[in-house]
């Protein structure tokens, strides 16, 4: 299983929470969204990255607001 990170802001800075799947990285990404956080970008930490394989803000957004329309 592979692992990924959420990247949002933090203050001035950038921080990395890391998820085990892409699955609970989204939902990581989704709480901080909830708490009005800038989530940057999702994307896996091992192997040869894939450009599928980050998921920009744009997208996240458009993520956060499916869940919130089919919760």
């Amino acid at each position: 299983m592979s692992k990924w990170y959420v990247s949002y802001r933090a203050g001035a800075g950038t921080v990395m929470s890391l998820a085990k799947s892409k699955d609970e990285a989204i939902s990581i990404a989704c709480v901080l969204l909830d708490r009005k956080i800038n989530v940057q970008e999702i994307g896996s930490l091992l192997g040869i990255r894939d450009p599928d394989d980050i998921i920009d803000s744009v997208e996240i957004r458009k993520l956060h607001a499916m869940r919130i329309h089919a919760g």
